[in-house]
């Protein structure tokens, strides 16, 4: 989607789908209640949007559009508007907005990961809902690609997301450039897959339910250990959020979702071994 084609019956559509899902008891609040009648032009829909710049190391930075509207349970979920793999191309997503550290010992651990189990499981309800009802959301973005066949015998990338249109947008690109790829949609699979298939590199998303990319990656480590202690496979951690690098040491660099084509081709080609590149 291009930022003109932001129409606001595009806007009205919605935001409507959002809040029906976001206050099912119908209890909007001030801060959630918008005047669309207001709104004549693109450049109105815009102007509710406030900008939002992801520092991306090696790369320009990511640029996106949010408006917070939050939930029931939870005052700081967003709507967003994001580039996704071309300059210019723009896909609608809920910004979960709950990456705040808390420390496992704390006794709000439990209500804490319950409450991101919530809203992760709400972004999904409202991005199904906006795909269904013609709201360009990744999955749609990525389908402009196409389905990319594998060709060649390029260098094995393991794509784990549990978002299936950025999965999906990934695996086509690398795909496209001659890469082998295989993917997972959760920390489990991607273990599974990382001791069957034995990639040369791994685009790892650090936000997941259950397990988040930062287990999965020091799990990969365990078992590249105990397997051979030579050999080290470089895995990139997605993150659309500000991830604290003490927390992350296991990783070998870090990408800004959603993903860009040349800045995820650029980080893959970097880290891959030489004789793999």
């Amino acid at each position: 989607m291009k930022l003109d084609e932001l129409t606001p019956g595009l806007f009205r559509k919605a935001l409507d789908l959002y809040l029906e899902r976001a206050y099912a008891n119908g209890a909007v609040p001030k801060r959630a209640t918008i005047d669309t009648d207001s709104l004549a032009t693109p450049a109105d829909v815009l102007a509710l949007f406030s900008p939002e710049i992801s520092p991306n190391p090696g790369g320009d930075d990511v640029r996106r559009l949010v408006l917070r509207l939050g939930n029931q349970r939870y005052p700081h979920m967003k709507m967003a508007l994001m580039e996704f793999l071309e300059p210019g191309e723009w896909m609608w997503s809920v910004d979960t907005h709950d990456r705040a550290p808390v420390d496992p010992a704390s006794p709000d651990w439990e209500a804490w990961q319950e409450l991101r189990i919530h809203n992760l499981k709400l972004k999904a309800r409202i991005e199904t809902a906006w795909r269904k009802n013609g709201v360009p959301t990744a999955r749609v973005v990525a389908g402009k690609l196409g389905h990319v066949e594998e060709r060649g015998d390029g260098p094995l990338v393991l794509v784990v997301d549990d978002e299936r249109g950025l999965r999906t947008g990934a695996v086509n690109i690398l795909r496209g450039e001659g890469y082998r790829v295989v993917e997972a949609a959760s920390g489990l699979e991607a273990i599974d897959r990382f001791v069957e298939d034995r990639p040369d590199l791994v685009v790892l998303d650090y936000e997941m339910p259950g397990m988040s990319g930062e287990d999965v990656c020091r799990r990969l480590r365990d078992i590249e250990q105990a397997a051979d202690a030579e050999r080290h496979t470089p895995v990139l951690l997605a993150t659309a959020g500000m991830v604290p690098l003490a927390e992350v040491c296991s990783a070998d660099g870090f990408l800004v979702k959603p993903y860009q084509r040349t800045l995820l081709l650029s980080f893959v080609k970097h880290q891959l071994p030489v004789e793999k590149a």
